[in-house]
């Protein structure tokens, strides 16, 4: 048998970091997963664009040159130096806006701030940049078939973890009562980076990763347990009905199958705390109503329909008569307000820094 062609083998070895990075993060006993997951992606990404390069003859071109005349190549150790993942990012991707480039170099910032430090940040911060992490993966899994075809998909080897964390109410308690914890220079960084980015950027799949899990019967007729759809690949209409799941919150039970609409909303104190905990600033009911109002989030004053609301972020509640909002809302206020530029474009007044106590 021949041997394998040299891009083979370098693809092989993307494949294999790849997989131990998903291992290292599903493993509930290991210490420091995050950063494990984000070590070994960031070399699978690596020997990916170099298998990709060696497959189109251009293995050459991505070494670090000493000079052009002659043309000379740096080495270490005896061998050629390559250019780090973040040159063939900017090669592959050159949009700026491109959310697969904005998605690397997240990570790639990430590693840089998080390596070698070990202060327990790590569980936290898991549960808040899990949604990139999965989209981090699953442009990997894009980019690996489109290179060499889907019998190397990572589908083959790769299963969804069994965990149950994130479907409790004390489940989704803890998670957002660790992310208070999160060291203030790491919360810093993460508002600093996705500010920096268009929200069309930072609302597309390929930069974070957003997933609604509906709990429904399971049977044994055919159907696989784990079902992924595209939103893409919906209807208008199931599009629509999966965008009010996700933006309202739903609590299914299997024995009463009772959706109970506005779970998980918080009513305005609730915000204005959390918001408030988790930026530099002042925040106050003054600002949350400055807000509300700049970005016509619900109506004010006398008004015949009170439901016009932007119902991403805010729903009324007619029963109670008043407004409940999402967790979506929190967080793109927390986004928003946490530099100085973001507070005063969308509160409309500048920012007063938080007294030292």
């Amino acid at each position: 048998m021949a041997p394998p062609y040299k891009w083979q083998r370098m693809l092989d070895a993307s494949k294999d970091e790849a997989t131990l990075a998903v291992r290292l993060y599903n493993d509930p006993k290991e210490a420091r997963s995050l950063e494990g997951f984000i070590v070994h992606m960031h070399i699978a990404w690596l020997y990916l664009f170099q298998a990709k390069w060696m497959k189109a003859g251009k293995e050459k071109a991505y070494r670090r040159r000493e000079s052009d005349r002659p043309l000379r190549y740096k080495k270490i150790d005896g061998e050629y130096e390559n250019y780090p993942l973040d040159w063939f990012v900017k090669s592959e991707y050159p949009a700026a806006a491109n959310p697969v480039r904005a998605n690397l170099n997240f990570f790639i910032k990430l590693r840089n701030k998080i390596e070698h430090r070990h202060n327990g940040a790590d569980e936290v911060l898991q549960s808040i940049v899990s949604g990139e992490c999965h989209s981090l993966l699953l442009n990997y899994e894009e980019a690996l078939v489109a290179l060499a075809g889907s019998e190397q998909s990572l589908a083959h080897i790769l299963r969804f973890p069994v965990f149950i964390g994130g479907f409790t109410d004390k489940g989704k308690a803890d998670l957002l009562r660790m992310t208070k914890s999160l060291p203030a220079d790491l919360r810093t960084f993460l508002a600093e980076y996705d500010s920096s980015l268009d929200d069309a950027v930072t609302r597309d799949p390929k930069y974070c990763m957003r997933l609604t899990v509906l709990l429904e019967r399971g049977n044994r007729k055919g159907d696989m347990p784990i079902q992924f759809f595209n939103m893409d690949d919906l209807t208008d209409e199931e599009r629509e009905a999966a965008e009010k799941l996700a933006q309202r919150g739903m609590v299914i039970k299997h024995a009463k199958e009772v959706a109970v609409s506005n779970a998980g909303n918080s009513k305005p104190k609730q915000v204005i705390a959390e918001v408030a905990s988790a930026i530099p600033f002042v925040f106050n009911q003054r600002h949350f109503v400055l807000v509300n109002k700049t970005q016509h989030v619900r109506p004010y004053g006398n008004t015949n329909s009170p439901a016009e609301t932007r119902k991403e972020w805010c729903i009324w509640d007619a029963p109670h008569k008043d407004y409940t909002y999402t967790p979506a809302y929190t967080a793109w206020l927390i986004k928003q307000c946490s530099t100085e530029d973001g507070f005063l474009k969308v509160v409309g007044v500048e920012p007063t820094i938080k007294p030292v106590k």
